[in-house]
């Protein structure tokens, strides 16, 4: 019994030092924000720690040195620069060892609303991807469409008239698959915007006529199981799709693509 809980004391310890590892090597590769605070020691030297707050500008204002960039560093990476800038400055001589403490506490916000399953304000810290946004937010409602909208918090030098250029649209499926480009993270401040999936509207000889939701690339026959398939009635081999406005030309159940908005129509057969 007593090796027993040796063994499990044992386990717990080894699976601690497990966690602290991870936990550790997450904080070594974070990347430093806006709004985050990081300790900057400088070891046998009497110079201040800090905390120091990355500004709206990426920098962080360190004594005798002046503005310093910190954003998008890592904490190693802003170590190694303050050293270099001391010796440079001679401030001081050698190899300085210089370690900094990121502290990303959730102080800045963002926005999502629209499609989503919920709606809301969330805090976060450090940096947060349109994808994490999107989690906080319990993912993308079943009727979400493929559009994103990233719309930008007003930030200093940007012109209040000229709100457009501060409005990104992404796709989801994209966004969801991890292809976006470190341009589109959430800054604080932001609000993220969910569409709704634009539907195609199926009537005439289907079981259950209506508006529904279609994936990218399904092709006519799918969007028809939608409505419950066709009816006895039903004309499959004269199947109409509209499309804004006009029809489409040489329909076929299992290679016409069905986009939003079409409308599709079943005839009556001919008895």
């Amino acid at each position: 019994m007593v090796f027993k809980i040796l063994t499990r004391c044992a386990w717990a310890t080894v699976a601690l030092v497990a966690f602290a590892g991870v936990v550790a090597a997450q904080q070594a590769s974070a990347t430093i924000s806006t709004s985050d605070q990081v300790k900057v020691t400088v070891l046998g030297t009497e110079l201040p720690v800090g905390p120091f707050v990355v500004d709206a500008d990426g920098s962080i204002d360190y004594p005798y040195l002046g503005r310093i960039k910190a954003q998008g560093m890592t904490s190693r990476e802003l170590a190694e620069d303050i050293g270099r800038k001391l010796v440079a400055a001679q401030l001081l001589v050698g190899s300085p060892q210089v370690s900094v403490e990121l502290q990303q506490t959730p102080n800045k916000t963002v926005t999502v609303s629209g499609a989503v399953n919920g709606r809301g304000e969330f805090l976060f810290a450090g940096e947060l991807t349109v994808f994490n946004a999107l989690i906080k937010a319990g993912g993308a409602a079943p009727d979400a469409g493929d559009e994103i909208l990233l719309i930008r918090a007003p930030r200093a030098g940007r012109s209040p008239d000229r709100e457009e250029e501060d409005i990104l649209t992404l796709s989801r499926r994209q966004v969801e698959s991890g292809e976006f480009d470190r341009s589109t993270l959430i800054e604080d401040g932001d609000r993220v915007v969910v569409s709704k999936a634009r539907q195609v509207y199926i009537d005439g000889q289907v079981n259950r006529p209506g508006g529904y939701t279609v994936e990218s690339g399904m092709t006519l026959r799918q969007a028809l199981s939608l409505a419950g398939g066709v009816t006895e009635l039903g004309a499959v081999n004269r199947v109409r799709v509209l499309r804004n406005g006009k029809r489409v030309e040489n329909v076929a159940l299992d290679t016409t693509v069905i986009q939003p908005g079409d409308t599709i129509t079943v005839p009556k057969r001919f008895m």
